[in-house]
């Protein structure tokens, strides 16, 4: 198996509002192989140059070939990815507010969904055969980035993005409450829903609850810690607390996900 990797961080303020990294993954495989990936707090924009992918969501029973463009909406629920031969990914992986920043459509439309990107922007195709056709990552990542920039305007959203940026800076606060949020971003808590379900792709209950999902998941990438002292840093009170909650996103409890866990946060290979 031969493969190869490279990432792109912005170092532009205005591209880490809702950009993450840029990254190119080329591997080739010749015996099949099933990719699980679980809920990772992120969205994707991704140009598929490959042979041949199936997507599988067993929980929405959805089974498809992947387009050759391709968005991959915020996943509450682990899906799969069947591969084989030549595996040949350009992304863009978003904050969720980057959904609507580049769309004007409402994150949550695209939750544990797959859709073609050409669905929500003809130009998709065209930028694609740009990048297919150029001849290193750095003149792939220009492209992008050009493309982007022209795509994004704050000038109808700054106020919004304000309130997005302030709300996101409080993901890794333990004890997060509602109405603490409401208070910090100045919003009501009805209005404060529907904000977050725009522009996060869900309410600020579940935005609470992800949140402490995403902290176990990198806790027991980046720590040593027991099962016990993870779930109480990630703000669970109590372990089978821990557990059920974890659980429920990725189907698999925290002692079983560590046993199979890879390099890559949220990734099981087999």
């Amino acid at each position: 198996m031969d493969k190869r990797t490279d990432i792109h961080f912005p170092a532009n303020e205005f591209e880490k509002i809702f950009i993450k990294s840029i990254w190119r993954l080329s591997e080739f495989d010749v015996n099949k192989k099933v990719e699980t990936i679980l809920p990772k707090g992120t969205v994707e924009l991704i140009f598929n140059f490959s042979d041949q992918i199936d997507y599988v969501n067993p929980a929405l029973q959805i089974s498809r070939k992947l387009p050759s463009v391709f968005i991959n909406g915020l996943n509450f629920n682990p899906f799969k990815l069947l591969k084989t031969g030549c595996q040949d990914f350009l992304g863009v992986q978003l904050n969720a507010p980057g959904l609507k920043l580049l769309f004007n459509i409402s994150a949550n439309e695209f939750n544990d969904r797959v859709y073609e990107g050409s669905i929500f922007c003809p130009c998709l195709d065209s930028l694609s055969n740009e990048l297919f056709g150029k001849q290193t990552f750095n003149e792939q990542v220009e492209a992008i980035l050009k493309w982007v920039r022209k795509k994004v305007s704050f000038v109808n959203y700054g106020y919004s993005i304000d309130r997005v940026q302030r709300l996101m800076c409080l993901n890794f606060f333990r004890e997060l409450t509602v109405k603490k949020i409401s208070d910090e971003i100045c919003l009501s808590e009805r209005q404060l829903r529907r904000f977050s379900t725009e522009w996060l792709g869900m309410s600020t209950e579940e935005f609470i609850l992800y949140n402490k999902y995403l902290i176990s998941l990198q806790l027991l990438h980046d720590s040593k810690w027991t099962l016990t002292e993870i779930g109480l840093k990630a703000g669970y009170y109590d372990q089978s607390h821990f557990i059920r909650e974890f659980k429920s996103y990725t189907e698999l409890t925290p002692k079983e996900y560590r046993k199979i866990f890879t390099d890559f946060p949220g990734h099981i290979f087999v």
